[in-house]
């Protein structure tokens, strides 16, 4: 079983210019998107396998994921590809989400609902794809993960004195 860090371009078939990570220095809700192309990352010399794992979406300390999911865009080869998506590996978003048709994979057995997740996320995290699959064939397949986050960090100590305020 391997872990692949899809939110640094440092790691083999993942595109320089990677937007998994929010780099505004804003403070509000925003959304954000990273695609996981197993072909892509095969061409690229790396081995996929059963419950790999890739990490796609970096999801800052103290936020809050308002809503997430994921949409098939290329069905996935292999014998019975289905994946989890969810924070620390889980399933907390799609639990054994079906990857053989063009679709929004939707919840799975373990109740999460697909477009109304919510999380509060105290320490930074990512939010993870799991591959499932009950053999090692898997050598296609795109899927796009999106998150709404909001940034509820205290802001009030980031705050500056500006030159109105020095001249008032």
């Amino acid at each position: 079983m391997a872990t692949f860090d899809m939110t640094s371009s440092a790691t083999a078939g993942v595109s320089t210019s990677s937007i998994a990570a929010h780099n505004s220095s804003e403070k509000v809700a925003y959304s954000m998107e990273a695609t996981l192309d197993i072909a892509e990352l095969i061409a690229a010399g790396n081995t996929i396998a059963n419950n790999d794992i890739f990490q796609l979406l970096e999801i800052p300390a103290n936020s809050v994921i308002l809503s997430a999911g994921a949409e098939i865009l290329t069905v996935f080869t292999g014998t019975s590809v289905t994946v989890d998506v969810g924070l620390d590996e889980g399933d907390g978003i799609i639990d054994a989400g079906p990857t053989n048709a063009l679709a929004y994979p939707a919840k799975g057995t373990n109740g999460a609902v697909l477009g109304t997740f919510s999380a509060l996320v105290t320490a930074a995290n990512t939010i993870d794809v799991k591959l499932n699959a009950s053999s090692n064939d898997c050598t296609a397949g795109k899927l796009r993960v999106w998150a709404v986050v909001a940034d509820i960090a205290d802001k009030s100590a980031a705050a500056a004195s500006v030159d109105r305020d020095v001249l008032a």
